[in-house]
């Protein structure tokens, strides 16, 4: 059986995580709703393509909140999402690394997936919740299969640029110091927001984890280089069991859609399975969520062309309207930040 995922982990008071995109602390309400409001918009766009595939929800939450009235576990008990309640047992200590923290959590699913699922051919696709579907994703399923049962895709960053504290130069000297022995390849930096894996490979990677996770503890007390997030961590255990990212991506893509600071969108995006969009959660997540959500069934009976029409309206892609442009460039925080900026070349060129 194939199962598409996505998950959510509350932080508590005192072990918040930055996350530049809400701009607020991560144990906030305000922050969580963001979160909610995206996982219910992720199932919704899933559940009118991907009929016969198990929709799974992983969380760390015991009591389901209420968000905009509606309750949290009916409006996934509508969309017949299974809820799977798991604690977050990798928690890394204060002062590890200052952001996304709990994106360790995804090691606590595959943990959870391994001992609860017998069937090693089963798989799972496992996605950050600010992501939406466009299409069904069997031929996604249909290329993890035939590629050893699992599929996984680079951010193809120069060797020497730093996400979250390491570049792949780095990755490769830490990679040595792990296994002792020579790399003579440069590691790709796989994108942490998807993971699609049969249960096979999930034990292998699970194991693994669990062997080094104490290691990533002992080096941060020693101070060296460690692993700062899942996705430096997955890409290392991809690596160790001899995946390599999948070169030909036509499946889903990270777009950044901000206008103000980085807009990398392209015209070939509509015709992609899923779209990744970190930038869009308080703007055309929320907004196409709020479309969405009061319509009978979620929309699901819309037109396809009309929903496709709507996607692509309230996110700005591939183009972004030109009543929604207007408003980005006339605010008071564009002009603040263009001034400041103005005299740098490189980011002045995105105020022209």
């Amino acid at each position: 059986m194939n199962h598409i995922c996505t998950w959510f982990c509350a932080d508590d008071k005192g072990e918040e995580s930055i996350f530049p995109q809400t701009g607020q602390l991560s144990s906030s309400q305000s922050h969580q709703d963001i979160y909610w409001r995206c996982i219910f918009l992720f199932f919704i766009t899933s559940r009118r393509f991907n009929k016969h595939q198990r929709h799974v929800f992983f969380t760390n939450v015991k009591s389901l909140p209420e968000i905009d009235g509606r309750k949290a576990a009916d409006v996934l008990n509508e969309l017949n999402v299974d809820i799977v309640t798991t604690d977050f047992k990798y928690k890394t200590p204060k002062g590890y690394y200052g952001r996304f923290q709990n994106q360790f959590y995804e090691f606590s699913i595959l943990e959870h997936i391994s001992e609860a699922n017998k069937n090693l051919m089963d798989q799972f696709l496992i996605l950050d919740s600010d992501c939406i579907f466009l299409k069904p994703v069997e031929p996604l399923f249909n290329q993890a299969e035939l590629n050893g049962g699992f599929i996984s895709f680079e951010d193809e960053v120069k060797p020497d640029y730093k996400i979250n504290g390491l570049s792949r130069n780095d990755m490769r000297s830490l990679y040595e110091d792990l296994t002792q022995q020579p790399i003579n390849e440069l590691p790709s930096y796989h994108l942490g927001e998807f993971l699609l894996s049969n249960v096979a490979n999930i034990n292998k990677f699970s194991a693994d984890f669990t062997q080094l996770w104490p290691v990533l503890l002992q080096r941060n007390l020693g101070g060296k280089l460690k692993f700062n997030e899942e996705a430096h961590t997955l890409s290392y255990l991809y690596f160790k069991n001899g995946f390599r990212a999948f070169k030909n991506n036509i499946y889903m893509r990270r777009i950044w859609t901000n206008p103000l600071f980085y807009r990398e969108v392209r015209a070939t995006d509509i015709d992609l399975f899923i779209w990744h969009l970190p930038a869009e959660k308080t703007y055309g997540l929320h907004r196409l969520y709020e479309r969405l959500i009061n319509l009978t069934g979620f929309g699901k009976n819309l037109p396809e062309l009309t929903f496709l029409k709507l996607v692509q309206k309230e996110l700005g892609i591939p183009n972004l309207p030109v009543k929604r442009r207007f408003q980005y460039y006339t605010t008071s925080y564009y002009r603040a930040v263009k001034k400041r900026f103005r005299k740098v070349p490189v980011v002045a060129a995105l105020f022209k």
